[in-house]
Formats: structure tokens, C-alpha cells, sequence
């Protein structure tokens, strides 16, 4: 049996902390925008949600190691940035991926959707990465 370190196991918890709050701050958004213009229209931004959760959910093995590998890095940067940048990175490649697949007319009316999304995951990224992050766990490190 595999056992997972104190930091791969931080990792994985911090990926669906953030998968989970960035999908469901991201949906609430385009619930609220939705709903503020016709209360009928919440099912779309509810339907937008699960499209969202199912395809960020897929690029989720890739993030992983994504942040596994940042703890090795010395890039001169700190932790929190390099989240912010990764998660830029992979909700790009999630617009990709949702243009590809999805019969979208154009990349603008897919941000328009997606960045409630983007907006959600760097507030977490923000909060998760924080210093006082660190301080309630009682770890010093800056790969924990």
C-alpha cells in the first residue's frame, strides 16, 4: 500500500478545496447574474455549473502534479504565485477543451461564462495560499 506524505496529501486536499470553491463561487455568480434579468433563467447557470464541475474535474490529475512539482521549483516566486499562475494556466486549457468539445461560436462568449470561474478559483488560490493559511496549520514551509 502507498501511503501519501504530509505534502502530497496537503496537495490533494488544497486541488479539490479549490476545484470545489471555484466551481460552486463561480456558479452562485452566474446564479445571481442569471436570475437578476429573468428569475426563470436559473437552470442555465445551475446546467452551466455542472458543465463547468465535470470539466474542471477532468483537468483536476493534471493540476495535481502541477503543484506537487511547485514545492521543487526555485523560480524565485512565491508559492501563491505560482498557484495563481497555474490556475490561470489550467483555466485556459479548460476553455480550450470546453471549445473544443461544446458548440461554442466563439472564444468571447465562453469567457463571458467561465470567468465567474476564474474569479472564484483566485480568490481561493488567494485565501488557501495566504500566510495566515500557514499559521493555522502550524507549518512554516512554504511546500506544505
Amino acid at each position: 500500500m502507498v501511503l501519501l506524505s504530509t505534502a502530497g496529501h496537503s496537495t490533494i486536499t488544497r486541488t479539490f478545496i479549490l476545484w470545489a470553491l471555484a466551481n460552486t463561487g463561480g456558479t452562485l455568480w452566474l446564479l445571481l447574474d442569471f436570475s437578476l434579468d429573468r428569475i426563470d433563467d436559473y437552470p442555465i447557470a445551475l446546467m452551466s455549473g455542472l458543465v463547468a464541475a465535470l470539466v474542471s474535474l477532468a483537468i483536476v490529475p493534471l493540476v495535481i502534479p502541477f503543484f506537487s512539482a511547485m514545492c521543487r521549483l526555485r523560480v524565485g516566486l512565491s508559492r501563491r504565485s505560482l498557484a495563481l499562475v497555474g490556475v490561470t494556466l489550467f483555466f485556459l486549457l479548460a476553455n480550450q477543451l470546453l471549445e473544443v468539445l461544446l458548440p461554442i461560436d466563439s472564444m468571447t462568449h465562453l469567457l463571458n461564462m467561465s470567468l465567474p470561474y476564474w474569479a472564484a478559483a483566485m480568490l481561493t488560490v488567494l485565501w488557501l495560499y495566504s500566510p495566515g493559511q500557514q499559521s493555522n496549520t502550524g507549518r512554516t514551509s512554504a511546500c506544505d
